[in-house]
């Protein structure tokens, strides 16, 4: 193996003039390189573009929320809860229940998404992320007081500039049973205590009220559509998900942010799995260069194969002396590539080379680079390289033969 490697080496090196082969394999080396620098900064694009959506996409989504398999809304257990809230890692639990519901102010009328929120509100992901809060003090004077989305409260019109009858929104829910045929639905009244905004999505279409309101509105005591928890260090998310689901009942399930977008993690996964084949092909067709180099090489070096075959070399190892030249090409463009990749990622994540607009301002690509992506990058590249080493390998091995022969 010593001596096969040894000549392969040699083959590689520049001698005399610059001959074909030379100008050959350097082709070969630089197209691996190329190749795999592209592959290496479409990843980490790909990572970049994905913690970017997570978050346009996630932030008004809690980190992980406890909610019932079977139907909206469940009853909440004190007990369940006090044993969550002692786990190494929660810090406090937001109860939350969300009902769809009918809102008029003066002769204006919506269709909304009410969030019944507990008092420990300002603990939740929810709030943290919020762009604007103007308040959360959901009762003034004993009164309950809602906070509107902006994008709602300017389709609506509403104002909190003056402490007017104006601020007084009625809301409507339909009430359970077929005996309320003349009055079906149940109305309350409360005042807009101020805005938020977190997303656009949300903040056309959601309001916020205490929990015991929307108990009231919808005769739902106790009961509860998810449950929030508030956990402060991201790094024991699994953890904590695995700790949490092993208390709840076989009727309740735990779910991080991903799960909660599980269609949405479905396509950006089929996205990605698309992009890293095309470029496995741009790093197939890099292979053929070495494919060629290697057929063009044996042909230009038959009178070697013969003489080495005379010195009493096998035809195995003259197999050898070609299958490590197209390796040792193959590596050396491969890490020429993870190098210019990783430094062009590195550089456009540390100053924000390439930048776009999002609204009025520049915003800098993302890119994030992970070691898996660079693992997998070598491995592609590799067996793409190996694949291309097989028929010339033979190839030499059969004129081996034959020199052997005669």
């Amino acid at each position: 193996m010593q001596i096969s490697f040894f000549i392969a080496q040699r083959y590689l090196k520049k001698q005399g003039k610059t001959t074909l082969i030379y100008r050959l394999s350097k082709l070969s080396c630089y197209s691996m390189g190329l190749g795999t620098a592209i592959l290496i900064v479409v990843l980490a694009t790909m990572n970049g573009m994905e913690k970017l959506l997570a978050t346009l996409f996630y932030t008004y989504m809690p980190t992980l929320k406890i909610e019932s398999k079977i139907g909206k809304t469940f009853i909440a257990d004190k007990q369940l809860k006090e044993k969550i809230i002692d786990l190494a890692g929660v810090t406090a639990i937001v109860e939350v229940l969300e009902v769809t519901a009918l809102i008029q102010l003066q002769h204006q009328q919506a269709l909304v998404t009410i969030k019944g929120v507990s008092p420990n509100f300002i603990a939740s992901d929810f709030y943290k992320n919020c762009t604007r809060m103007d308040g959360v003090n959901f009762l003034a004077e004993g009164q309950p007081q809602a906070i509107a989305g902006i994008g709602l409260s300017q389709f609506l019109q509403w104002s909190t500039a003056k402490k007017t009858s104006k601020n007084k929104v009625a809301v409507f829910y339909p009430k359970a049973g077929f005996y309320h045929l003349h009055n079906p639905y149940k109305r309350l009244t409360l005042e807009l205590g101020g805005f938020f905004s977190i997303a656009k999505k949300i903040d056309s279409r959601y309001m916020i009220m205490p929990i015991h309101f929307v108990e009231d509105l919808t005769d739902g005591l106790h009961k509860r559509t998810y449950w929030e928890v508030v956990i402060p260090n991201m790094a024991d998310l699994e953890s904590t998900q695995t700790s949490i689901q092993k208390l709840l009942p076989n009727s309740y399930k735990v779910i991080n942010r991903e799960e909660q977008n599980e269609t949405r993690r479905r396509a950006i996964f089929i996205e990605r799995l698309a992009v890293c084949f095309i470029f496995a092909l741009v790093l197939l067709l890099a292979s053929l260069h070495i494919f060629f180099m290697l057929c063009m090489l044996i042909l230009h070096k038959q009178k070697d194969i013969r003489i080495l075959i005379a010195l009493g070399a096998t035809p195995n190892q003259i197999g050898r002396v070609f299958f490590y030249n197209g390796l040792l090409v193959a590596l050396k463009g491969i890490l020429y590539g993870l190098v210019i990749g990783s430094t062009i990622a590195f550089l456009q994540q540390k100053f924000g080379i390439v930048t776009f607009t999002m609204g009025h301002t520049k915003v800098s690509y993302p890119i994030e680079m992970h070691g898996l992506d660079g693992l997998y990058t070598v491995i592609v590249t590799v067996l793409f390289s190996l694949l291309a080493t097989l028929w010339p390998v033979k190839r030499a091995m059969q004129l081996a033969r034959k020199s052997l022969g005669n």
